[in-house]
């Protein structure tokens, strides 16, 4: 293997070798190379390198003979346990800043990262109508994606080794079609406790079709999701010190806490500020100070290691009122609760994690109630 030898996949030693056997028996040579954490936190971690000439041969034996598959019960027999991390990626700036982020919360948490991008092709080459020109142009643009991804890795490959990046048990993954519905897909079949996704952040662009893609995935998915704008300066769950959890005082609020909460464990002096906007509802009630007062105290009572605090904010524009909170009081991150929307309410009924996602420059993290 003279040729330049890049890295094609991070696995566990088990599947690590598994690829190898595999890609010599398609004809293509392979080495291991023990990446695993000397550090003692449990990084058990294996990289399968490929001469770079090989690249997309082995790329289509992976795709072809689908590969670890989440969704074969097989998988889960050799698979070592660990949590899951799903980062969606278009090859932006904010992919690899969404990626930076993945990779540090999976190195805390002893968790392993898949990236993710789809690519779409003009027309499905099974229309009647495809020709040879089609499905050659959809072959070019398969290709373009590799080769993209390939460069992708390389930085993060390079972030890693100069300790940029915390390094990760990670692979890989290209899929075809609709970026919506094969994230959503992918999800069922990886089943991460957590979806990472970059995005644009606040922009005058109305039609700002990222941001409308990442927010279609938002209300699609059953996951949480984290959306790190380009502008944020969230690099690190360390960097985060001031959370907002937006709440409108409903079970599925406690219940969205309850599940915040196990992921901050390690950061018992985070701030927390349960805020919510008393923006007109649809009966013309509003919120007391008293009501907030009583959540407030009830977190308290139940996570008495936590440093929780609340806002209550009289405003008809709920957007313009957050910001403003948002901005003054540095908050690093706001954390919502939003139900899974059918495509009419994606459409025409925007939702607060919608507003919130177009218009922040801040990390958002969304559960799903």
């Amino acid at each position: 293997m003279d040729d330049k030898l890049i890295t094609l996949a991070i696995h566990t030693p088990e599947k690590a070798r598994i690829l190898k056997y595999t890609l010599e028996d398609m004809g293509v040579d392979s080495i291991l190379v023990d990446l695993s954490d000397k550090g003692g936190n449990g990084s058990n971690a294996i990289a399968v390198r490929i001469s770079e000439t090989d690249l997309t041969k082995a790329l289509t034996i992976i795709e072809s003979t689908q590969l670890f598959r989440y969704d074969d019960k097989k998988i889960y027999k050799i698979d070592d346990g660990r949590k899951r991390i799903l980062v969606a990626i278009d090859f932006s700036t904010y992919s690899l800043k969404a990626c930076r982020a993945a990779f540090a919360i999976a190195h805390k948490i002893n968790a392993k990262v898949k990236i993710l991008h789809v690519y779409k092709i003009r027309y499905p080459i099974t229309f009647p109508f495809a020709d040879a020109a089609n499905a050659e142009e959809a072959d070019d643009m398969l290709d373009n994606a590799r080769k993209q991804m390939l460069d992708f890795c390389y930085d993060i490959d390079k972030k890693i080794s100069e300790k940029e990046f915390p390094s990760v048990n990670y692979s890989y993954s290209l899929r075809e079609g609709i970026v919506e519905e094969e994230i959503d897909n992918f999800i069922d079949e990886y089943k991460p406790i957590l979806l990472v996704l970059g995005t644009k952040g606040k922009s005058n662009n109305k039609q700002n079709i990222l941001g409308n893609v990442t927010a279609d995935i938002i209300e699609m998915t059953n996951v949480p999701v984290m959306a790190i704008p380009e502008n944020s300066q969230f690099k690190n769950i360390e960097d985060v010190k001031h959370i907002a959890f937006l709440t409108n005082l409903q079970k599925r609020d406690l219940d969205s806490f309850d599940h915040f909460v196990n992921m901050l464990k390690p950061y018992p002096t985070v701030k927390i500020t349960l805020t919510h906007v008393n923006a007109k509802n649809r009966k013309g009630d509003k919120w007391t100070e008293n009501e907030l007062a009583g959540m407030k105290d009830y977190f308290v009572r139940k996570y008495p290691e936590l440093n929780v605090g609340y806002k209550l904010i009289d405003d008809p524009d709920m957007t313009e009122a957050m910001d403003q909170f948002v901005k003054g009081e540095k908050v690093n991150m706001v954390v919502l609760n939003t139900k899974r929307r059918n495509l009419f309410g994606r459409i025409f009924l925007p939702s607060i994690s919608r507003k919130v996602l177009t218009n922040f420059e801040v990390t958002l993290l969304i559960f799903r109630g």
